[in-house]
């Protein structure tokens, strides 16, 4: 089959029966997910399901797997499952491994089990059980899927009974069970699953289930999962999101500090991942997500100097049209945005603030709601440094956000008669007949909450400012979502002293909202209230930075107490935290571009041009499969029809194909009349390139297509790697723009 491929290849007019140029040989559910080979790695689980195979290292691969589907890491899973099929095509499990990996795509996991009934036959008893369950849960999409749910959970339980040795099954029924809950199967005994998972702790104390005790309790009793956070992380350390997991039950136990270090080490570790096998970060399955929250507990902490360093590194990271979008609230762009303007003005850096206006880091968009938290920020920080010429600015550009945001009310209208109505009227109907209809109602859509919001907030301001106090106060209860913190800054600056104190206590206990709290006591002239909340702070504010605005004035405070100046506490330490790794070891704290390899290839003229020719200025690389890829071509003539803004961007062009130079030369002709690509197109027959710069499915012997970013210091910035090629130029014009404004160290 791979021969006749190949065959085909050469012969474009032949290639129709056959897949499209990238694709899989084995049908659409192969063509996504890792196209790259696995490694062996530590760290994943200690686990072992054994599976028919013949080959010692296809059952370590499994293994390997089943230790990631613990973790969640389904990506990685499903790269370790495809390595078990190209070292024995014939072991069924490695395809109901592929398809426990897409536990979040249907339609690709039933493909996956499909493959794995296939090779059923070749399985002994106990993996056709395992298979069995999974085929059933696929076999009908559209039933029901809380049926299928406790159909798949019978499955296991049969399992359990007629292999009781099979710690496996046990460790996923406990799973199971817990993931049912979201399609309505009641889970009606937790202690009852985490019976279940502590048999699995008998037998092996350090097996990754720990995830599951921490998922089970963590809305309900998160210090029961404490014991298993202890460990979680450290049975499975090279999974990320295991990591993470024990900052949930370190953060409701309000332990911060340890649930600051679970989250940091969290971050390191995806970071070392994603360098190593050169993707981009929101290609991460909840790496936004840790990572945002190791920002809001860094805040918590007082440490916003460390909070806004990995905010901004979020917004350095390269956005995807997919992946990583600022219209997105999930992902780092939307995210490190959002964060470090509330790390900014939560900790009074004004000065911070003001200087990030229309910079790199926060650069205009055409989002309403994030203009209005731009704007607002913004003018926040115009007003406490007292500068009205610069918060008014604030409030025009925000009117003008809030004017095109809205749209106009438009009165519904009355239709001609409705002949239809009138022939379905009974005869005895005391409705007139030629009654108009309503035509249907155009809802008015008014400015959404956020500019609206700002607006009010910006408003009242500007009257405080203007010494006009009532209006400030009445246009402040109109913004509906200005933080306490806030709230009581403002009242203290209106001389509300009494009205600021009854905020203040109702700000969280955490190290800014208590030593707000004794700003406010201290400023209300409440000082017994104040040195008793003084001796609370002297805990929390252990990590608190101590040169912000709100640490000086806790400094000042302490001395009149009579206080020493360390005054903060250490704190304290917690013998229940495990074992734990350097941080420094698990993986840099932000993450960052890498090295482009380098290639040298000749042109249809035998001119060579490699990597180096473009050193000290950026370079996009284009990866391509050849004049009969439609979809190539497409891409070239996209990039080929902007290529000149690309050149005033000071962003060269080449492109790499899969070609001898006669295909090469056809490939022009393809895309221009004349043969004449605005930038060079390369040979790299022997996919020499492609291999190398990862543009290349190492299971199956196929180039896959490539776009790249690399900067002048040869450092790659962006990149996709797919089946299909990247064909939005535009989007990766903007985009190369904007991260070239960012300075970054390999």
């Amino acid at each position: 089959m791979r021969r006749l491929f190949i065959a085909l290849t050469l012969c474009p007019c032949l290639q129709a029966a056959e897949p499209l140029p990238g694709h899989s040989l084995h049908g659409e559910t192969f063509d996504e997910g890792p196209r790259q080979a696995a490694v062996l790695t530590e760290g994943c689980g200690k686990v072992n399901l054994a599976i028919t195979t013949k080959n010692a290292e296809a059952q370590q691969f499994f293994n390997q797997g089943v230790g990631q589907l613990h973790g969640f890491w389904y990506f990685e899973a499903e790269r370790s499952f495809r390595q078990v099929a190209a070292l024995d095509p014939d072991c069924a499990m490695a395809y109901w491994g592929c398809a426990m990996a897409n536990v979040n795509n249907e339609k690709r996991a039933a493909g996956f089990i499909a493959e794995a009934v296939k090779h059923k036959d070749q399985a002994s008893k106990r993996e056709q059980a395992w298979i069995a369950a999974l085929q059933g849960f696929y076999a009908d999409l559209k039933k029901e899927k809380k049926v299928r749910q406790m159909d798949f959970i019978k499955e296991l339980e049969g399992i359990i009974h007629e292999f009781p040795e099979e710690l496996e099954a046990k460790a996923f029924l406990a799973w199971a069970i817990w993931h049912a809950k979201e399609d309505g199967v009641p889970m009606v005994s937790r202690e009852t699953v985490d019976a279940l998972i502590q048999q699995v702790f008998a037998k092996e104390p350090m097996h990754p289930a720990h995830h599951y005790i921490i998922h089970l309790w963590d809305d309900d009793k998160p210090a029961r999962a404490v014991a298993s956070a202890m460990r979680c992380g450290q049975s499975a350390p090279a999974i990320a999101h295991m990591w993470h997991m024990p900052g949930h039950t370190f953060s409701k136990v309000n332990r911060n500090e340890d649930a600051a270090w679970q989250q940091e080490a969290a971050t390191r570790v995806d970071h070392a991942y994603m360098i190593r096998t050169r993707i981009l970060p929101d290609q991460i399955h909840n790496y936004a997500h840790n990572t945002e929250w190791l920002i809001r507990t860094l805040n918590q902490l007082g440490k916003a100097d460390e909070a806004v360093t990995i905010a901004r590194g979020f917004i350095k990271n390269p956005r995807h049209p997919v992946w990583n979008t600022i219209e997105k609230q999930s992902d780092s762009a939307s995210y490190g945005r959002t964060r470090l303007l509330e790390t900014l003005l939560k900790f009074e850096l004004w000065d911070d603030v003001l200087a990030l206006d229309k910079s790199a880091y926060l650069d205009v968009t055409q989002n309403p709601s994030y203009e209005a938290n731009r704007l607002r920020a913004l003018g926040i920080a115009a007003f406490f440094k007292e500068d009205a010429g610069r918060l008014e600015k604030a409030l025009t550009e925000l009117s003008a956000v809030q004017k095109k945001d809205a749209i106009k009310v438009k009165k519904p209208e009355l239709t001609k008669p409705n002949e239809e109505i009138k022939k379905a009227e009974p005869a005895n109907s005391t409705k007139p007949a030629t009654t108009p209809v309503p035509a249907k109602k155009i809802e008015p859509k008014k400015d959404s909450n956020a500019v609206r919001n700002a607006v009010a907030e910006l408003r009242a301001l500007q009257a405080m400012l203007g010494q006009k106090n009532e209006e400030a106060l009445k246009l402040l209860m109109e913004s509906k979502d200005t933080p306490k913190e806030r709230l009581v800054r403002y009242q203290l600056k209106l001389g509300n002293k009494d009205k600021a104190l009854e905020l203040a206590k109702q700000l969280p206990n955490d190290a800014p909202g208590q030593a707000l709290r004794v700003d406010t006591l201290w400023k209300g002239e409440k000082r017994e209230e104040a040195k008793t909340a003084f001796e609370a702070l002297r805990k929390t504010a252990a990590s608190m930075d101590e040169a912000m605005p709100l640490s000086t004035r806790m400094d000042a405070i302490a001395m009149e107490l009579g206080l020493p100046k360390a005054w903060r506490l250490k704190p304290a330490t917690t013998p229940d935290s495990g074992v734990r790794p350097e941080l420094k070891t698990l993986g840099p704290l932000q993450w960052h571009p890498f090295p482009a390899l380098p290639f040298a290839l000749p042109t249809t003229t035998d001119e060579i041009v490699s990597l180096k020719d473009y050193a000290g200025k950026p370079v996009v690389v284009l990866f391509y499969l050849g004049h009969g890829c439609d979809h190539c071509v497409a891409q070239l003539k996209a990039f080929a029809a902007i290529a000149d803004q690309f050149k005033s961007a000071g962003i060269s062009l080449v492109a790499i194909g899969t070609e001898d130079a006669k295909g090469v030369r056809e490939t022009q002709m393809v895309c221009d009349a004349k043969g004449q690509l605005p930038f060079p197109v390369l040979a790299d027959p022997e996919a020499t390139v492609f291999k190398s710069w990862r543009c290349y499915d190492d299971f199956e012997k196929l180039a896959l297509h490539g776009a790249f970013l690399v900067d002048g210091k040869g450092l790659i910035r962006w990149l996709e790697i797919s089946y299909e090629p990247f064909k939005d130029a535009k989007f990766l014009l903007d985009e190369s723009q904007r991260l070239l404004k960012f300075k970054v160290e390999p």
